[in-house]
C-alpha cells in the first residue's frame, strides 16, 4: 500500500544462494539472470536483475517471494521478457524474504538466482485517503490530521490508486488510462484502445479492473504491461476486488432467487457459488478484505428498510451475519476486517419519524470491527450524525481508522472515525465520492 514512509531504515540485502553457476545452462532454455540484487525500505522491496550471459531466447521471466503470505497469487509474479525489476509490497516487520529469480523460455525455465532481504523491526509508515470531490477532482488527504488535501487530478469522473501511490484517471473519451505518479511531475498514458467505466479498481500488486463498456467483462490490466484480460464475462449486479487480487462478481435474480458468486483468483482459478435466500431481501453491496473473503449487504424489501452485512468466508457458500445489531451504518473493509458505523438507535422505514412512531437517534455511537474468524471488538464514538437509511460505503486503513462521507443531516462532511473510538474527527465540509485508502 501507499505509505509515506517516516523511518530512514533502508537496506540494500545481501546476494545470497542461487548465484549463477560457473556453467552455462543448456542450451534449450535460458540462463541465469545475472547482476540480481534486492534493495528495500520499510515494508517493500525492489529486484532488480540482468540478462544472462548464455542460453535460449527468454520469453518470460518467474520472480518469486517466500514466505508468501500476504502476497498476491502466491508470491509469484510472471513478467515479460522486457522487464528487469519486480516490487513487492505488505511485507511484514522483523521478516527474511528470499526472492528468487529465473528466466523461462518456449521449453523450459532456466537456473533461478536468489536474493535476501529482512524487514526492520518497527517500521511508522502513514496511509493516503483518496476521493472524488464535488468538482470532479482527485484529492488525497492523509489518514491522520485534519490538513488540507492534495489536488492529484482535476476533471476525473473516476480514478484509482496502487501500493506506491500512483493515481490512475480514464481519459474523457474512457479509451485509455492515465497516470498520475506519486511523486509529482506530468501525468503520462499506460494503456490506449480500451472501453473503460468511470469506476477503476486496483490490488496490492498495482493490477487495474474495469467493468468493459462493451462487453460488460470484469477486466484486468496486469501491473507488468501485458494486454488486458477479460476474468469474468459478466460483471453481475456488483463486484469487488480483494487487495490480494481475487476478483469476484455478484449477481441477484429475482427476490428469493439465489445470489450467484463467481470469484477468480490471482492465479486464474475460478469458482462458482449459489447462495440462497430468504425471500425477503435484495442484494445491495459488495465489499472485500485482503484473504479472499466477501462481505454482502441485503436490503430488506418489506416495511422496515433494513439493511445488513453479512461474511462469506472464502471457500463457503453460505453466509453467516457479520452484526450483533440493526443500526444506520457506513461500512469498509480493510485487508483483514469489516469496519462499521453504527447509530445508537433505529426503527423501521413506515415508522421513523410518524407521529404515532418513533423518532431513531442518529448519531453514530459504535465502531465495529469484525474479522473473518468472528473476533469482534466495539469502541464507543460520538460527535457525527448518520444520514440515515442506505447502503453507505467508506474507506478504511490497516490501523482499523473509518472513513466515510455524510451527505445529509446536521453533520454533513468527510469525516473519520479513530480505531480507538472517541469524538469523530471533521476532514472537510465538502462532498466527496470514491473514497479509498492505499
Amino acid at each position: 500500500m501507499f505509505r509515506a514512509v517516516l523511518t530512514a531504515a533502508a537496506a540494500v540485502a545481501l546476494v545470497i544462494g542461487g548465484a549463477a553457476p560457473a556453467t552455462a545452462a543448456p542450451s534449450s532454455v535460458p540462463g541465469a539472470p545475472t547482476s540480481v540484487r534486492v534493495t528495500g525500505a520499510a515494508d517493500s522491496a525492489t529486484v532488480t536483475w540482468g540478462l544472462p550471459k548464455s542460453g535460449a531466447k527468454i520469453a518470460s521471466w518467474r520472480v518469486t517471494v517466500a514466505p508468501k503470505q500476504q502476497q498476491p497469487d502466491a508470491g509469484v509474479d510472471r513478467l515479460p521478457a522486457s522487464a528487469r525489476s519486480d516490487r513487492f509490497g505488505n511485507l511484514t516487520a522483523s521478516t527474511t524474504y528470499t526472492f528468487s529469480v529465473r528466466a523461462v523460455g518456449s521449453r523450459g525455465a532456466g537456473k533461478a538466482v536468489s536474493v535476501r532481504y529482512t524487514t526492520p523491526g518497527s517500521v511508522q509508515t502513514v496511509e493516503s485517503l483518496f476521493a472524488l470531490d464535488g468538482s470532479g477532482s482527485v484529492v488525497r488527504f492523509p489518514v491522520s490530521g485534519t490538513s488540507a488535501p492534495t489536488t492529484i487530478a482535476k476533471d476525473a469522473a473516476g480514478f484509482t490508486a496502487d501500493d506506491v501511490g500512483d493515481v490512475f484517471v480514464p481519459s474523457a473519451d474512457r479509451r485509455s488510462v492515465v497516470m498520475y505518479p506519486a511523486g509529482g511531475g506530468a501525468a503520462r498514458t499506460v494503456a490506449t484502445g480500451l472501453h473503460l467505466t468511470a469506476d477503476l479498481r486496483s490490488d496490492v500488486a498495482g493490477n487495474l479492473y474495469w467493468v468493459d463498456s462493451v462487453s460488460g467483462a470484469i477486466t484486468k490490466l496486469p501491473v507488468d504491461g501485458g494486454a488486458p484480460v477479460a476474468l469474468v464475462p459478466s460483471a453481475g449486479t456488483y463486484w469487488a476486488v480483494g487487495r490480494d487480487g481475487t476478483v469476484s462478481a455478484a449477481t441477484f435474480g429475482t427476490q428469493g432467487a439465489a445470489t450467484k458468486v463467481v470469484s477468480v483468483s490471482p492465479s486464474g482459478k475460478r469458482t462458482t457459488r449459489s447462495i440462497a435466500e430468504n425471500g425477503y431481501q435484495y442484494l445491495s453491496g459488495l465489499l472485500a478484505d485482503g484473504a479472499g473473503n466477501l462481505y454482502l449487504n441485503y436490503f430488506s424489501s418489506g416495511a422496515s428498510g433494513a439493511s445488513g452485512w453479512s461474511l462469506l468466508a472464502k471457500g463457503s457458500s453460505t453466509p453467516v451475519s457479520a452484526e450483533s445489531r440493526i443500526g444506520f451504518t457506513y461500512g469498509a473493509t480493510n485487508g483483514r476486517a469489516l469496519l462499521l458505523a453504527k447509530s445508537a438507535g433505529w426503527c423501521a422505514a413506515a415508522s421513523e419519524g410518524s407521529p404515532a412512531g418513533c423518532t431513531a437517534d442518529k448519531t453514530i455511537a459504535t465502531l465495529v470491527t469484525r474479522k473473518a474468524d468472528g473476533t469482534t471488538t466495539e469502541r464507543t464514538t460520538s460527535g457525527v450524525t448518520s444520514e440515515g437509511r442506505g447502503v453507505h460505503v467508506g474507506a478504511a486503513d490497516e490501523a482499523g481508522d473509518l472513513f466515510f462521507d455524510v451527505s445529509a443531516g446536521p453533520t454533513t462532511g468527510l469525516w473519520r472515525l479513530d480505531a480507538a473510538g472517541g469524538v469523530a474527527v471533521q476532514l472537510s465540509a465538502g462532498q466527496f465520492t470514491r473514497l479509498l485508502v492505499i
